[in-house]
């Protein structure tokens, strides 16, 4: 994930209330960086970061440092060097959709990035479009690969209504300042028969995160989640279910992924610790593969590290 950058002391925040059921306040968690407040809506169980950067000041970093210093060190190399993976990556995603879509037709991807996913997307004969905030990734894709993005928060977006026979929101809901104004745009510009393949960070309450708790000696849901301050919503696969809902969307299918197969290749766990005890753990659940046992027997049960559902806005 992204470092947090050097000037993020100097940009305003502001409390916000839960996004999917309004209440505001809830029982904070933890505090990360000296100024960010993850909280736990006391009402339906969301937890939201709150104090966050406002929606301006968070724009502000998604600019060249963002995809050049973060935890992928820099995004383009990073892409070129386990492009393979990547594609295999985009190939798993997209025969997910296609069991409830038929294609190639128009996708729209939001949080587009670079373009590496489009380009590979036209390339199976779909028509492709995309979104995202970032002026440095807008322009890279426009000049290396001639697509279309719509440069906008995904809310304020100017997308033609009913164009779309699917739109991929792939590790951008988590970001997002307002889940239900960019929700309402996606269901608009969907055709009649047209879904959105959702995928977001099961943060906080993953078993993994559940099992570096107790490690820490921690309570449920108190460790330092990933991605603050970019990441301003961590969901669970029941919370993000109630925000699809409220969103008019129907669930069609839920799935369930895996992080950390680039990460982990460019920076691979430290074994040794403080404690022989903790060392051989170590050792035990990365070099020995439990960790990657427990992953495969976890996602069969839809319990990986990433969430994914396919929905498609409610009829009528």
């Amino acid at each position: 994930m992204a470092h947090a950058p050097p000037e993020l002391a100097k940009l305003a925040t502001e409390e916000v209330p839960c996004p999917l059921c309004g209440a505001e306040g809830g029982r904070l968690l933890s505090k990360q960086l000296g100024r960010f407040g993850v909280v736990k809506c006391g009402r339906c169980g969301l937890v939201r970061l709150s104090p966050r950067l406002t929606a301006d000041a968070a724009r502000r970093l998604y600019d060249a440092a963002y995809y050049a210093a973060g935890g992928y060190d820099d995004y383009v190399k990073t892409f070129e060097r386990f492009r393979d993976i990547y594609e295999r990556l985009f190939a798993k995603r997209l025969a997910l959709l296609s069991r409830d879509v038929a294609g190639p037709g128009r996708i729209l991807e939001c949080g587009c990035a670079h373009g590496f996913q489009l380009e590979w997307l036209r390339r199976q004969g779909w028509e492709v479009v995309g979104n995202d905030v970032s002026a440095e990734a807008a322009a890279y894709a426009r000049e290396r690969f001639g697509l279309e993005v719509v440069e906008a928060p995904l809310e304020k977006a100017a997308l033609e209504a009913a164009s779309f026979d699917a739109v991929y929101l792939v590790d951008i809901v988590e970001h997002l300042y307002d889940v239900a104004a960019a929700l309402a745009n996606v269901r608009a510009a969907l055709k009649p028969g047209g879904v959105t393949l959702i995928q977001v960070p099961y943060e906080l309450y993953h078993w993994e995160k559940l099992g570096q708790a107790r490690w820490e000696r921690k309570k449920a849901g108190t460790v330092a989640p990933d991605g603050v301050p970019y990441h301003v919503t961590f969901f669970t696969p029941r919370t993000l279910r109630l925000m699809l809902r409220k969103c008019g969307f129907r669930i069609l299918a839920r799935y369930s992924g895996n992080y950390g197969a680039i990460r982990m290749r460019l920076s691979p766990p430290k074994i040794r610790a403080d404690s022989a005890a903790e060392t051989a753990a170590r050792f035990i659940y990365y070099k020995l593969g439990l960790r990657a046992a427990l992953r495969g027997f976890a996602r069969a049960f839809q319990q990986g590290s990433g969430i994914i559902y396919v929905a498609a806005p409610e009829k009528g």
